[in-house]
């Protein structure tokens, strides 16, 4: 499911990422949307995957961490 929907989302250019914070679906925003922005995320997560709880989260701009090392 996250899949289907990061492909479908991460296009949009205010969203940052899609993940699971506890139960729900996070839809991590760079910034807060405008109301017919959220109706189109709104749309997508419903024609994806009906039912499921999702959350807006304002998170900015996700960047890679160079400094750290796995």
């Amino acid at each position: 499911m996250k899949q289907r929907l990061s492909a479908k989302l991460m296009p949009l250019d205010f969203i940052s990422g899609v993940g699971i914070a506890g139960s729900k679906l996070a839809v991590y925003l760079v910034r807060p949307l405008e109301p017919e922005e959220s109706k189109r995320v709104r749309e997508i997560v419903d024609a994806t995957a009906p039912g499921q709880p999702f959350e807006f989260v304002t998170t900015g701009v996700f960047k890679k961490n160079e400094s750290s090392q796995c």
